[in-house]
């Protein structure tokens, strides 16, 4: 079946100028042609899809999420039932489905529930976004979140913990190189692996054919994962000038993670710990981005445990000097292209799949616009109505 949807305005991600008046032509599952509406030629018997009220985007790629937990006492919530973690996660799919985000990197869950929710999304019984997964993240014994992940040390138990992820069903091979924000007693700076555990880590998972991604704040950590030719840096809010520049000579991608930080300093309840360390962070993270762009280091951004809205991570990298478009493409473009899913998601082109999202007010005037969002394609399917409604989840195709 043939769609063709008619934009109030079209941004296709790719950074090229915005289309008033565009058209997209979606052909199943893909997008068959997209552009002005006057180029966009429909078969007979088309549907028609009316979004001229509103901007047409792709569909949003959050690159740091934990869907099993929500912000908090995370320790607290590492000790719930299994059952308990998989509703809470269901729960948090359907809400970012509903947010616009059709593509969601999980980087790290307990029990392999991360596994399980992604079968069941693919399989169309819960609505979610796609998900690429990491199983469990793999920390030193006693470090950063130790609760939640697999305990190694040593660059031999290193090599063997991703193993028995990638065994597991893991897309990607997580990692804790630094001290965190919600573990007690942690610098978020202190290096909680050595040089040769970290090149161990990063070489297994490349051997496997996977993508590294490594929980770090800064620090020589941080400088050892690059060199050793890490994929992602998750957090880096206080990276130094050096770090900053080695991740762009190697193409090192940050993912920005304010609005958690943010919202953990702002929210009565959550341990005092947690909320000093949290205003350090935040103290150092607009620096941090202004920096990274102009060095040139490529930004995308994720929702942690605040789950549902990119556009506080938007609005932080406007903040920190990003043109709005920039920031759209962060989330779009930039997260498909450290998923490694560029040539599927991620912008409106010819070819691939028709994740198509619509909001109501413009990103590119105030990029907290892509809060409103009011309708959601997701491989060729309406998820979200303009009513508001959630279709029934159908079977997903695989990344």
């Amino acid at each position: 079946m043939s769609t063709l949807i008619k934009c109030g305005m079209l941004i296709d991600g790719t950074g090229a100028r915005p289309v008033q008046g565009g058209a997209i032509l979606v052909d199943g599952t893909s997008i068959a042609m997209a552009g002005p509406a006057d180029r966009v030629t429909a078969p007979a018997g088309v549907v028609v899809c009316d979004l001229s009220a509103y901007t047409v985007m792709p569909g949003m790629i959050d690159c740091h999420d934990h869907l099993q937990f929500d912000a908090g006492d995370e320790e607290a919530m590492s000790r719930e039932p299994l059952a308990w973690l998989t509703a809470r996660a269901a729960k948090n799919a359907r809400q970012i489905l509903r947010a616009g985000i059709t593509t969601v990197r999980d980087v790290g869950a307990k029990g392999f529930g991360d596994v399980e929710i992604k079968k069941a999304i693919e399989a169309g019984l819960i609505p979610g976004p796609r998900l690429l997964v990491s199983g469990h993240f793999v920390v030193r014994t006693g470090g950063h979140a130790w609760y939640l992940g697999e305990q190694a040390d040593g660059p031999d138990a290193i090599r063997a913990a991703i193993r028995r992820q990638i065994r597991g069903g893991a897309d990607l091979v997580k990692f804790m190189i630094t001290g965190g924000i919600a573990t007690k007693g942690m610098d978020p700076v202190g290096a909680t692996y050595t040089r040769e555990e970290i090149w161990a880590a990063v070489d297994e998972a490349h051997r496997e054919g996977k993508k590294a991604a490594a929980h770090g704040y800064g620090g020589p950590a941080v400088m050892h994962a690059v060199e050793a030719g890490l994929d992602s840096l998750e957090h880096g809010a206080m990276c130094s000038e050096a770090e900053l520049e080695a991740m762009a000579s190697k193409g090192t991608s940050l993912v920005c993670t304010c609005g958690v930080m943010e919202h953990v300093v702002a929210t009565p309840g959550i341990p005092e710990f947690f909320r000093e360390k949290g205003k350090l962070v935040l103290a150092r993270y607009i620096d941090t981005l202004s920096k990274a762009r102009r060095i040139g280091v490529k930004v995308a951004v994720g929702g942690d445990t605040y789950h549902a809205d990119p556009g506080v991570e938007m609005a932080a990298l406007v903040k920190a000097g990003f043109t709005p478009m920039e920031a759209v493409q962060a989330v779009t473009r930039n997260g498909a292209d450290l998923c490694g899913v560029l040539d599927q998601a991620g912008t409106i082109e010819a070819g691939k799949r028709a994740d198509i999202i619509a909001v109501e007010g413009n990103p590119l005037d105030d990029v907290r616009a892509v809060r409103n969002v009011r309708w959601v394609m997701q491989d060729g399917v309406v998820r979200r109505r303009l009513d508001g409604g959630l279709e029934d989840p159908g079977p997903l195709s695989r990344l």
